[in-house]
């Protein structure tokens, strides 16, 4: 029966094929009465729906309502879509399909399983575009009808007929268009280092090749293309997500990583049993994947595998979907706040691309002031290396904390003063470095192979003010022992990750003192807090006196209003050629609808403006509450405080002037380049 001929079901979001009763079969995991009261008591459904990232909780729910589910098809983009029509086979409880209703003209979501087909519709209730019906993959027969069909997580249980799903599913496309499929690795690395297998819970159970019968069996890569090719499909890419398909933060497409080592750097940690039992393994993860990519088998023994299969053309599909390709990895990081959410791309031209997760030019100059911190997204040249992460985490496996891990340790601290310190000490004796230094901890660290140097990289948080050395060794020491935990001696697993910090810090020389320990406390509390990640609290005295100092020598602040040069890019432009090449002043933007609304509108202005990384002044975005605190005001309409000065797009000859007067008079002035 053709999905045209179902019909809807009075009291049901669903539909149904004619003359039959709903019946519930499928998978089911006894969430689904849960998520769907969740899923009608929030306004906001969409995947990047900040109500659903804080009621995310457990497994079940992590599961269904993450935006990490949506991440496999974000790394397509399918900009071409919006005419399109997909169809779902598999939709669950309607975490894909949100993200496919979002980008694609039409949606047919196909759920075999009533009550997670009604949670899908609930997921989708304000799409218009979206319809969805209960059946099983097995009865479908469109034909011709789909430019887009997706399998996400369908073709493992045993209640599939895997080859006749393949066949309706390629006879459902149009010409030059595209299955995409996804399922765990029979051969995965977590299943060979000890991880519960996703279906049956059991212990190597796909590895041994399934002995029992169960609901669920999984294939290897060869496996999966063969049957893809039996198909009929005329053309399979392959797409490695990690830790898995499930919740993938990172994706890489293994044919832009030949002979290239680095592909190591995306891959860090251990997977997560996808079932609720404690995690055993043999080895370190982090360090196998490595030999893995060294020895060439990074597809072959990837957790999960995601499949492109094409009926006809491979590149006219792709132009026509508006697939983005010309990527060698991507990774997410949304478990922040929504402003600050964002992918970071590695192109194959090699260049770190960051973006809103959200959508919005990448890279794109502007800085949202989080209070005493600042976040800020930039495109940066690729360094060729290892992550001095590996280091650290090899003397730990080697010998403990031995004198391998101290000795790095030390070195880590001299190398933080060296390239990040501003020649000054805090009131114990101990190193300050300039604000910018806090994402340089060793995962943000490469040992650059051209330079034989260690260099930073990602550095998109900045502290608005100077660090202690010591504050940043304890966090690098602190992020190690939170994402390596299980790969860890068990002596280290048993202390929490700020305790552990201490201790290795305080034995390595670097820190002294439980009231060192106090303060690098409330820093991190502080910026967990700007973040989105944690509670917020009160700066204590400390961690507000780091921040005046940089007060105490900031720069010329000239405020504007967000709105006004978002409206007419060509002011932000007549600023930014006015202050060129000069390290004179601070434009801090006041934002009504608040920074995070507003961030991807000012970023498509800097981008009309003309402007780029290099051309955008020193510029934060704050909230219309923040404190109007400024030394002039840039408007073309009167905006401002009555108490300072305007000046308006013929006057920024005057109010560079001034800047530059301030400059001299500050005497204190010594972080920064001098006015060019």
């Amino acid at each position: 029966m053709k999905l045209a001929e179902f019909v809807a079901v009075p009291g049901s979001p669903v539909r149904f094929p004619v003359g039959m009763a709903p019946v519930d079969g499928g998978h089911r995991d006894g969430s689904e009465r849960a998520l769907l009261a969740v899923l009608e008591a929030v306004r906001d459904r969409s995947v990047a729906s900040p109500e659903l990232a804080e009621i995310v909780q457990g497994s079940a729910g992590l599961h269904h309502l993450s935006a990490y589910r949506a991440t496999l098809f974000d790394a397509l983009g399918l900009h071409g879509a919006h005419d399109a029509a997909a169809l779902e086979v598999g939709a669950g409880c309607g975490a894909i399909t949100r993200w496919l209703g979002e980008h694609v003209g039409r949606v047919d979501a196909v759920e075999h399983s009533v009550e997670r087909a009604t949670v899908a519709a609930a997921r989708c209730a304000d799409l218009d575009n979206v319809s969805v019906f209960s059946t099983a993959p097995a009865t479908l027969e469109e034909v011709d009808a789909y430019d887009l069909v997706t399998m996400v997580g369908v073709l493992e249980y045993a209640d599939v007929d895997r080859l006749a799903a393949l066949r309706a599913a390629r006879a459902a496309l149009h010409d030059d268009s595209l299955l995409v499929l996804a399922m765990e690795n029979r051969l995965g690395l977590k299943y060979l280092n000890g991880a519960l297998e996703d279906h049956s819970g059991k212990v190597y159970d796909s590895v041994h090749g399934y002995p029992a019968p169960g609901a669920a069996v999984t294939f290897s890569l060869r496996e999966l293309e063969l049957l893809v090719r039996e198909a009929g499909f005329d053309h399979v890419d392959v797409l490695l997500p990690f830790p898995d398909y499930k919740l993938a933060s990172t994706i890489i497409d293994p044919r832009a990583f030949d002979d290239d080592l680095d592909a190591a750097n995306w891959l860090l940690g251990t997977a997560p049993n996808r079932r609720v039992a404690p995690r055993r393994w043999s080895f370190s993860e982090t360090l196998a994947q490595r030999e893995v990519v060294r020895a060439g088998l990074l597809s072959e023994l990837s957790n999960s595998l995601v499949l492109l299969a094409y009926r006809g053309d491979p590149e006219r599909a792709a132009d026509r979907l508006g697939i983005e390709r010309g990527w060698a990895a991507r990774h997410w990081s949304l478990d922040r706040r929504p402003a600050c959410r964002k992918r970071v791309t590695l192109t194959a031209e090699g260049a770190i691309v960051n973006e809103l997760a959200a959508g919005g030019p990448a890279g794109r100059g502007a800085t949202i002031d989080l209070g005493l911190f600042e976040h800020r997204l930039a495109v940066e040249p690729r360094r060729r290396g290892p992550l001095v992460v590996f280091e650290a985490l090899e003397a730990l496996v080697a010998e403990g904390v031995g004198p391998r891990l101290l000795a790095h340790v030390r070195t880590y601290a001299a190398w933080l003063e060296a390239e990040l310190g501003t020649g000054r000490r805090d009131a114990d004796g101990v190193a300050l470095l300039r604000g910018d230094a806090l994402d340089a901890i060793w995962v943000n660290l490469i040992d650059d192979r051209e330079t034989g140097r260690w260099q930073a990289v990602d550095r998109e948080w900045a502290f608005r003010g100077e660090l202690p050395v010591d504050y940043l060794v304890w966090r690098a020491i602190a992020d190690l022992r939170w994402r390596f935990a299980a790969e860890l001696p068990e002596e280290l697993r048993a202390l929490t990750p700020d305790v552990m910090a201490y201790d290795i810090a305080c034995e390595a020389g670097v820190m002294a003192g439980p009231e060192r320990l106090v303060l690098a406390r409330e820093l991190e509390a502080a910026f967990h807090a700007a973040a989105g990640t944690g509670a917020t609290p009160v700066p204590g005295p400390r961690v507000q006196a780091l921040a005046d100092a940089r007060e105490r020598r900031g720069r010329f602040r000239i405020l504007a209003r967000a709105e006004e040069l978002i409206a007419s890019p060509s002011l932000l432009r007549a600023y930014a050629r006015t202050f060129a090449g000069a390290a004179l002043a601070t434009l801090v933007l006041f934002s009504t609808a608040g920074p995070e609304a507003n961030l991807p509108a000012l970023q498509s202005a800097i981008v009309a403006a003309d402007l780029d990384e290099d051309t955008m002044p020193d510029t934060v975005l704050v909230d219309a509450d923040a404190d109007p605190e400024g030394a002039a005001v840039f408007t073309a309409t009167g905006w401002g405080p009555p108490d300072l000065d305007r000046f308006g797009p013929d006057e920024l000859p005057a109010l560079r002037a001034l800047a530059e007067q301030r400059w001299a008079e500050n005497d204190n002035n010594n972080d920064d380049a001098p006015p060019a």
